[in-house]
């Protein structure tokens, strides 16, 4: 085991930008004999929809279960991606805001690194959906390796 690197947590909001850090996480890990953890963050907050529909009746309750839903199929989804990955592989499912909970992660875990994606977004669509890897890199308690998206996947928001 690699005495600098030992533990890798490598972050994935499942889009096909995420894919690419993915690669790199598995190759790094093997290459290092390190210890791979897989994180999802769930951001429940995401469905706070401002809206007359709001006071519809059955619109929190079909939110709710919405939510609910979402969040099953993420903890499917992030188990099926470690099974694919043909190693040993830790799988952690966090709810929170995703910069956030992968600063606390690390830091909880003693991460000897972190890897994500970045979406490559620009202008606008940066300034309005923010930077998680602007956020983690600033934050982070240790190093941070982001991953580029090819160009095929640049911009995909995730599913």
């Amino acid at each position: 085991m690699n005495s600098l690197i030992h533990k890798i947590i490598l972050t994935t909001d499942f889009s096909e930008a995420s894919e690419d850090a993915v690669r790199y996480g598995v190759w790094m890990a093997r290459s290092l004999k390190a210890e791979l953890k897989l994180l999802h963050v769930f951001e429940p907050s995401g469905w706070m929809v401002p809206s007359p529909y709001y006071f519809t009746p059955g619109f929190e309750q079909w939110v709710d279960a919405s939510v609910e839903k979402t969040r099953v199929e993420g903890r499917k989804m992030l188990e099926h991606l470690a099974e694919s990955l043909d190693m040993q592989v830790e799988t952690i499912f966090a709810e929170g805001q995703a910069g956030r909970e992968i600063v606390r992660v690390a830091e909880e875990h003693h991460a000897s690194m972190l890897i994500l994606g970045t979406h490559g977004y620009t202008g606008w669509n940066r300034l309005t959906l923010g930077s998680i890897a602007e956020y983690v890199v600033r934050h982070a308690p240790c190093p941070v390796l982001t991953v580029k998206p090819r160009e095929d996947h640049r911009g995909k928001s995730s599913q």
